[in-house]
């Protein structure tokens, strides 16, 4: 494949002299006339490149491209710093479930402290209620329903309280 002719090739041609050849200082000046001649049309059909649509073609598709990376870009850097609140936020969550169980840990623990208080004061009020009974004669049928129920609501805390996690 033959390499572009370019100006410079035309002005730096040397040829061969010969005996009656042609005038070497007319030669020089026809090619530097013929180099800039060229260099003018090489600058014509350029700018004709520009104005033609495929040209302008190119440069909005490189406009394009070069947008549709820096929104990318944007778009990356964004994403970076929605997984690093993405991590803090599930930190916090992590902290405020041992919170919770911490919490609930107490919670239970002040529940069954409650439980056994009552049970302590209950012998004593048996106690004071069989007093009363002995006293009066004999129990109501509501206070014995009454101490049932209390007892079936002790049974079911206990029973919570040792299924609870």
């Amino acid at each position: 494949m033959r390499e572009k002719l370019k100006p410079e090739d035309i002005r730096s041609k040397e040829f061969n002299k010969k005996l009656f050849g042609y005038d070497p200082d007319e030669v020089d000046s026809f090619l530097v006339e013929v180099s800039n001649a060229y260099q003018d049309l090489l600058r014509e059909i350029e700018n004709l490149k520009r104005n033609t649509p495929e040209y302008r073609t190119e440069e909005i598709v490189e406009k394009a491209r070069k947008k549709i990376e820096e929104i990318v870009h944007r778009k990356l850097e964004e994403k970076e710093e929605l997984e690093r609140q993405k991590r803090e936020i599930e930190v916090e969550i992590e902290k405020l479930r041992l919170a919770q169980k911490k919490m609930f840990d107490r919670l239970k623990m002040a529940i069954f402290d409650m439980t056994r208080i009552i049970e302590e004061l209950r012998p004593n009020a048996k106690n004071k209620d069989k007093e009363e009974s002995d006293f009066s004669g004999s129990e109501s049928s509501a206070e014995v329903f009454s101490e049932q129920d209390r007892e079936s609501r002790r049974r079911e805390i206990e029973n919570k309280n040792s299924s609870s996690p």
